[in-house]
């Protein structure tokens, strides 16, 4: 029996040992005034530096004025001029035993710990205020032992160097919103359009909310989410005793509203291409100081919103204008505050690419003759737009009414996956299951994002040149030298007779045919597209270009569908604004290549026959006429035994 008592005593001082000497170890790892070999230094000037921003620059050198809280505008608070229930609400919901502990509260760590071994994951945090900021400025977000270590030997070493005052002003600064907000004071601007001097209890309560998880707390995206977040905020301030029942039940009922930040689609966009580019976190970005510039143009941004603020809120609207020669995006604009950019129909705005674009490669021209009737192939029926048929029509005529049975007949005729790969030649992406003559109307199993179908548009106006577009130019750190450029690769998708007789058919299109409210918007090339049914539409679309822009509008069904009465052609009325007021000079003519000329063709043979013929020397004047078409494609003559001695003059004309 003492023997058993003896071994029990040893076991018990072994363990006992063992124990301090891991906490001994613990604590001199994170012992401030331990320098481990290869672990991260206390840097005062990332705690002090408050433009931890990235600095977007539009066309012209100038940042942004829209994006608030980016480069020079980003706005860093005084936490001497913020109210004491702004303070107290972060305090209550991260860390309420701030000002008694020492950067670390071990308290909380030991329940957090006792907490995720119960619920068997890692569903509960221990950092302290000190232990996020240093996490926000020196540390990186991976989950390992080594980073915890760092964090907490440097959040206790700040807190030797830094009153509580100072720790949470830098906090305050350097906090994440979402939606590239960063810092109170811009939140407080962007979010409530005051300064942070000037927040509410409610709106405090909402902000400290939101740090928590900026997606799942987006006062753009899940506000009912927001709003619990808020209550549970406020019912620990009130269990904590830093507000009153009267000012806790005074925030409960006080009505938000927030802000809408309109510039958000550009800025977000541009984002996500600078991580992209450069394969880093958002996060990453800001740190770095990085100064991207970009192509944004204010003024025509700028007119677009203007144009945006009459659509209904209930449907979603966007507007992408492109530069054509080099591919920059100098505006993207939403009706809404949240970056959007999804796949949907293209509906008959993928005609040109799909039909057209084929049919002019493989030989046809704009005279070509097609049956606008009503026709069935297999088991697909395609229709005209309510039922009108207009019997046999040139391929021009085609194009400028949209006809749905022209477009049909044209992919069945080149066949689907030879029209396919023309399209590809024009950034334009199919699925597997993207194999039916339906593709010729838009019906794609996915769809297109409106870029993709604008950059197909671009390529036209660029003589059939594809290359890529981007909403960087090129990216610089803080050091004023590049980590980014953008490089804008160029391949031909088609012939430049090709594109530039589909851009004359697409001119006729915006003078008289499905696009003609842009008739008064100068020179211009355009197509409107429409994808509904009875109950209402669910894609509206106008693409329009001139030499310098592409310009590409979008109306989608969000909740409900669109009325019939708003279509493609209500989409030009945006284009028509921003010509006008944005001073965009439409009065520039395509450059037409060697490619193409105007030959006479026979006037009588296309009554008779519906096929193209070039006109005879001795035909008479009042039986020809004159025809833009592609000196590869040229038509024969319909007598062509006639040994002509006219040819040569002909030929040189």
């Amino acid at each position: 029996m003492k023997k058993a008592s003896k071994v029990t005593l040893i076991c018990l001082a072994v363990f006992v040992g063992i124990i301090l000497l891991a906490a001994s170890f613990f604590f001199l790892l994170i012992e401030p005034n331990v320098t481990v070999f290869g672990s991260e230094r206390l840097d005062l000037d990332k705690l002090t530096t408050y433009s931890r921003s990235v600095t977007l620059l539009d066309a012209f050198g100038n940042p942004i004025d829209d994006a608030v809280y980016f480069g020079n505008n980003n706005i860093s608070v005084d936490i001497d001029s913020l109210p004491e229930h702004t303070l107290n609400a972060f305090i209550a919901i991260e860390d309420k035993r701030y000002y008694t502990h020492h950067g670390v509260d071990y308290k909380r760590m030991a329940s957090a710990l006792v907490s995720n071994i119960k619920s068997g994951g890692f569903n509960q945090g221990a950092s302290t205020i000190t232990q996020q900021l240093i996490k926000n400025t020196h540390l990186s977000n991976e989950k390992t032992l080594n980073r915890k270590i760092s964090e907490i030997r440097l959040a206790r070493k700040l807190e030797r160097v830094y009153s509580k005052r100072q720790i949470l002003e830098s906090y305050l600064n350097v906090l994440y919103f979402g939606s590239g907000i960063r810092g109170l004071g811009t939140a407080s601007r962007v979010m409530f359009g005051k300064s942070a001097s000037e927040l509410t209890l409610a709106q405090s309560a909402a902000l400290a909310s939101i740090i928590n998880n900026p997606a799942k707390y987006s006062p753009y995206n899940n506000i009912d989410n927001l709003n619990k977040r808020k209550r549970l905020v406020l019912k620990e301030m009130l269990s904590q005793k830093l507000v009153s029942k009267t000012e806790y039940d005074n925030a409960l009922s006080e009505s938000l509203e927030f802000g809408k930040n309109r510039s958000n689609q550009f800025v977000t966009a541009t984002l996500k291409s600078a991580c992209s580019a450069l394969n880093c976190s958002e996060k990453t970005l800001f740190l770095k100081n990085y100064t991207i510039r970009t192509s944004y143009d204010p003024t025509i941004a700028n007119t677009a919103r203007t144009a945006l603020s009459n659509i209904a809120n209930d449907y979603n609207a966007r507007v992408l204008v492109i530069a054509n020669r080099a591919g920059g995006i100098v505006c993207d604009e939403t009706n809404g505050t949240k970056y959007i950019n999804p796949q949907r129909s293209p509906a008959s705005t993928i005609k040109p690419f799909t039909s057209y674009a084929i049919a002019l490669e493989s030989g046809l021209n704009p005279l070509s003759q097609i049956s606008d009737e009503p026709t069935v192939f297999g088991d697909y029926a395609p229709a005209n737009y309510k039922g009108v048929y207009r019997g046999y029509l040139s391929m021009r005529d085609c194009l400028k009414y949209s006809s749905n049975i022209a477009a049909v007949k044209l992919m069945r005729q080149f066949g689907v996956e030879q029209s396919k790969s023309v399209a590809r030649g024009f950034g334009l992406k199919f699925e597997q299951s993207d194999n039916t003559l339906a593709l010729a109307l838009g019906g794609m199993e996915k769809g297109v994002t409106l870029p993709e179908i604008a950059n197909a548009y671009r390529t036209l106006a660029n003589g059939g040149i594809y290359s890529s577009i981007s909403y960087i130019n090129d990216i610089k750190n803080i050091d004023k030298l590049d980590v980014y450029k953008a490089v804008n690769a160029q391949k031909r998708a088609v012939g430049d007779d090709t594109a530039y007789l589909l851009t004359d058919m697409l001119m006729t299109c915006a003078q008289s045919g499905t696009a003609k409210k842009l008739k008064y918007s100068g020179i211009i090339a355009a197509k409107t597209g429409t994808n509904g049914d009875e109950n209402g539409n669910y894609d509206c679309y106008a693409v329009a270009y001139t030499p310098e822009y592409t310009f590409a509008v979008w109306f989608g069904a969000k909740d409900k569908p669109i009325p019939n009465s708003v279509t493609g052609a209500s989409c030009c009325d945006i284009i028509t604004r921003i010509c006008n007021n944005a001073n965009i000079d439409t009065s520039v003519p395509f450059d037409m290549p060697d490619s193409v000329a105007y030959f006479d063709v026979d006037c009588n043979e296309l009554v008779e026959s519906h096929e193209v013929y070039l006109a005879d020397p001795l035909l008479q004047q009042r039986y020809r006429m004159a025809a833009l078409l592609s000196k590869r494609h040229l038509p024969i003559r319909k007598n062509i035994d006639i040994l002509d001695y006219y040819d040569s003059y002909m030929w040189e004309e």
